[in-house]
C-alpha cells in the first residue's frame, strides 16, 4: 500500500510536468508557481485528515501536481536571471536544495510526529513553509522576459508539436534526460524503500526483536 502512495504521486507528477512546461512558456511563470505551491500546501494539509486510504492516495496525487509546477518552471526562471558560470552555480544550488530539503523533511517530520503523538502532524506542519513560499513568490520573485539573460528579449512561442519535434532532434537533451531518468529512478527507490529496508533489518536482529511497526 505504501508503494501505491508513491506511484500515485509519480504518475501525476509525470503527466502534469510537461503541461506546466507548456504553460510556463506562454503564461506568467510566477503565478503558475505560486498556484502550484499553494495546491501542494493545501492538498498536503487536507490529506492528513483523510481516514480512508483511497482518498489519501487521491490527495497524494494532487500533491504531485503541485510539485510538478514549480520543479518544472523554477529552473527556467533561474536560467533567465543568470548567465554563463553564475547560471550553473545557481542551478546547482537549486538542485542541491532538493536532497537537503528531503533529508530535513525526514528529521523534522519524524520529530514532529513523535512530539505530537501522530504522524499526521508531520503533514500539517509543512504547509506553513508552503504558505511562506507563496508569499515570497508573489512579493519578491522577479519573472524576467524569456531569453533576457541571453540578450534575445521576449522569445516567441511556438506550437507544442514544433517544440517536441525540435527537442527530439537535440541529442544532448535526449541523452541528458535519459541519464537523469536513471538517476531519479535509483534515488527515488532508495529514498522511498531505504528507510523501510533499514528498519526491517534492525528488527531481524535478536536484540531489537521488540521493535514494532
Amino acid at each position: 500500500m505504501a508503494g501505491l502512495l508513491q506511484t500515485s504521486f509519480i504518475l501525476s507528477y509525470m503527466v502534469f510536468a510537461p503541461l506546466f512546461g507548456y504553460l510556463g512558456d506562454r503564461y506568467s511563470r510566477k503565478l503558475i508557481m505560486a498556484l502550484g505551491v499553494a495546491l501542494w500546501s493545501l492538498t498536503t494539509l487536507l490529506g492528513s485528515f483523510m481516514n480512508v486510504f483511497g482518498w489519501f492516495v487521491v490527495f497524494r496525487a494532487l500533491v504531485g501536481i503541485g510539485e510538478a509546477s514549480y520543479s518544472t518552471i523554477a529552473p527556467t526562471i533561474i536560467s533567465d536571471l543568470f548567465v554563463k558560470g553564475v547560471r550553473s552555480k545557481m542551478l546547482a544550488l537549486f538542485y542541491f536544495a532538493i536532497p537537503v530539503g528531503s533529508g530535513l523533511g525526514y528529521i523534522v517530520g519524524s520529530e514532529t510526529a513523535r512530539a505530537l503523538g501522530a504522524w499526521q502532524w508531520a503533514l500539517r506542519i509543512t504547509p506553513i513553509l508552503g504558505l511562506i513560499a507563496v508569499i515570497l513568490l508573489l512579493a519578491v520573485l522577479k519573472d524576467p522576459e524569456r531569453g533576457a539573460s541571453e540578450g534575445s528579449g521576449h522569445l516567441a512561442t511556438t506550437a507544442w508539436k514544433e517544440d517536441l519535434k525540435d527537442i527530439s532532434k537535440n541529442a544532448s537533451f535526449i541523452l541528458s534526460t535519459a541519464g537523469f531518468t536513471c538517476v531519479a529512478f535509483v534515488a527515488g527507490a532508495l529514498a522511498w524503500w531505504g528507510p523501510k529496508f533499514i528498519f526491517m533489518g534492525i528488527r531481524l536482529q535478536n536484540d531489537n526483536a521488540e521493535l514494532n511497526e
